[in-house]
């Protein structure tokens, strides 16, 4: 373990992120859920389970049996661009020493350290990729009303689950007084910038950061991790993590298949605002929140960052209503309405319904 601290340690530069690691009290049950999510499993042992989606990250989620009855985020993992990287990641305060990474789909080495808030944030490098799988389908482009380009070519799709091409982006709830020390550490420690904020109209404090993994003038997704603030007296924890799919239509399926298994959809489908992604969020077994995305945006170092009020529009375009599950992270609370000064149920405990 390191001794150095942050300001002598050059800033992390991380391409992408790599997967998130999640403990649940029933490995089984979570599995079934994924599975009918569109994750595909990449390597089983008797306690873990990594899954894949179709694209090269050779895994993206880790599903681990519960050393207890509860549900944990462990954290989620970058790929960082070169070995010095990860040499100085090392060095950071709190850093494990260089791991190997044989025991995982793709190999290659990494680097442990815990965030401000006690959840774990791995570093790694020189794993295997996997090719990325066609599909034709998605391959076929779409027919507007003026533009007619779909010709001889048919739209013929299965039902099933949403086919989960990568895992996009994570975000954390974290307490007030430590949303902005929260933020330092992330965006000191590795390369990550600031695309949007949203913040409270009677203090002008920002309530939520969205950010982005900054490759200069590359584009890369709007948003890799975001960070909120949570209502007083909540502990930190993840709010959700969420999978990109190619398109509205295979999201629609998957959103269908879902609903058909008896699984408990939390918000969607919708569009946000902020990444401009068409949303749908659902419940696993465990009480977590994923979200299935397409069509999100795309950032670089000369997209203009921009601070909006919260209001009910700051978070989606069209779609239902936010919903008290979604605020709350809490399946309890699917079907009741938020009180909108408050966010927490318009009675007590009782809600109104949606």
């Amino acid at each position: 373990m390191s001794s150095a601290t942050s300001d002598v340690v050059p800033r992390i530069r991380v391409d992408r992120i790599a997967h998130v690691h999640y403990q649940h009290p029933s490995l089984p049950n979570a599995h079934k859920f994924l599975l009918d999510f569109g994750l595909q499993v990449a390597k089983e042992t008797d306690t873990q389970i990594y899954y894949r989606g179709f694209g090269s990250q050779p895994f993206i989620y880790v599903a681990e049996q519960s050393p207890t009855s509860k549900r944990e985020f462990v954290g989620a993992a970058w790929v960082v661009v070169s070995p010095e990287d990860l040499e100085n990641a090392a060095k950071l305060p709190g850093a494990s020493e260089i791991l190997s990474l044989d025991h995982a789909p793709g190999g290659g080495r990494g680097v442990i350290l815990k965030d401000p808030n006690g959840f774990g944030v791995m570093f790694v490098y020189g794993q295997e990729l996997r090719e990325v799988e066609s599909w034709p389908l998605a391959e076929i482009e779409t027919n507007t009303a003026l533009v007619k380009v779909r010709k001889g070519q048919f739209r013929r799709y299965q039902p099933g689950p949403s086919r989960v091409h990568k895992l996009g982006h994570f975000g954390l709830v974290v307490k007030e007084e430590d949303f902005q020390k929260t933020a330092d550490w992330y965006t000191k420690t590795m390369t990550l910038a600031l695309s949007d904020a949203v913040f409270d109209p009677k203090t002008k404090d920002d309530r939520m950061n969205f950010f982005h993994v900054d490759r200069g003038l590359e584009w890369t997704d709007h948003h890799t991790f975001f960070l909120a603030c949570a209502k007083p007296g909540e502990p930190a924890h993840i709010h959700h993590s969420s999978f990109e799919v190619d398109d509205m239509d295979t999201q629609l399926l998957g959103h269908d298949w879902l609903e058909k298994k008896g699984w408990t959809n939390c918000w969607g489908i919708g569009r946000h605002k902020l990444g401009s992604q068409i949303f749908d969020y659902w419940f696993d077994c465990s009480g977590n929140i994923l979200e299935h995305y397409s069509d999100g945006d795309l950032v670089n170092s000369e997209t203009p960052t921009s601070r909006e009020a919260a209001a009910p529009d700051t978070i989606h375009i069209w779609g239902p209503n936010v919903p008290l599950a979604f605020l709350t992270g809490k399946v309890e609370d699917v079907g009741r309405a938020p009180n909108p000064l408050t966010g927490q149920p318009a009675s007590g405990l009782e809600g109104v319904k949606a």
